[in-house]
């Protein structure tokens, strides 16, 4: 009976032993996983076809100041703002900031732009029939964005061109519904904002990007009217909340603001990207 129950006790001892160096090794997985992520070095951007040049130019110059800026491509103007609220990519490069604040409230995200670099793509009247705004007929069709922003933007531009009149916005953003008059009885092709160039040999007139044009391979600057509003829509660096101040987004913003980058910007986009004044 003796020898029985000092064999128990040697038993747990040795299970005890087990456990606390068990204990130990997850502290220190903890620990070392913890100083991984203060020394993150692979960082993982999304973007499209559009931009992908300028966001690879990134990637070439952060080599310096040792990190791995993967870029990932995706084909669908909200595909990075999902991935990304879904921790699958750690930032994003492609939509403008009235875009997030929709996605945001929409989705119950808190994705947030990076202070200190922005850029902005030109949006115009494109028509590859008609030479003026005047000459677009009674009962054209008109390509517009269908995202809450940009429709909102689209529709208080040709409003602006005297094509249109909007009533009171029926929630926080104007829709087709908020038209009031329509004297050329205008029809709207409604379309994802990156597909709204597909539709520019076909529409009596299109508004898109000139960065939309650009990748399509039509004239960017060839709009028949530009609605002016750039700056209020700024694109940058898109981070969910409280990597804003990571090391790795401030040596993002820190290459995107070098003249090194600038010069390739401007080389790359050739004027469809316009980098915005901003205080870093």
């Amino acid at each position: 009976m003796k020898r029985s129950l000092k064999r128990l006790c040697a038993v747990l001892a040795m299970v005890m032993g087990i456990l606390s160096l068990a204990g130990c090794g997850q502290e220190g997985n903890s620990s070392s996983t913890a100083s991984g992520e203060e020394q993150k070095t692979h960082i993982t951007i999304g973007c499209m076809p559009l931009n992908q040049e300028g966001v690879q130019a990134l990637s070439d110059l952060l080599k310096d100041k040792g990190y791995d800026l993967e870029v990932v491509v995706f084909d669908g103007n909200n595909l990075p703002a999902e991935a990304l609220s879904a921790d699958e990519i750690d930032g994003l490069i492609l939509n403008h900031l009235p875009w997030i604040q929709t996605f945001n409230e929409a989705n119950g995200t808190n994705l947030v732009l990076v202070d200190g670099f922005a850029y902005a793509s030109l949006n115009g009247l494109y028509s590859s029939k008609h030479q003026s705004v005047d000459e677009i007929p009674d009962g054209g069709t008109i390509t517009i964005s269908n995202d809450p922003s940009n429709m909102d933007r689209g529709l208080r531009f040709l409003q602006n061109l005297g094509l249109l009149t909007l009533g009171e916005k029926t929630g926080d953003y104007y829709t087709i519904l908020d038209i009031t008059e329509n004297p050329k009885n205008l029809q709207f092709l409604e379309v994802e904002t990156t597909m709204t160039a597909g539709s520019y040999e076909d529409a009596d007139a299109t508004i898109t990007f000139s960065s939309v044009m650009k990748n399509a391979g039509y004239d960017a600057f060839s709009y028949l009217a530009e609605d002016g509003e750039s700056g209020q829509f700024p694109t940058g660096l898109v981070v969910n909340s409280g990597d804003e101040n990571s090391d790795w987004a401030k040596a993002i913003i820190e290459v995107a603001q070098s003249d090194e980058y600038h010069t390739k910007f401007d080389e790359i986009f050739q004027g469809a990207y316009v980098i915005l004044d901003q205080e870093a």
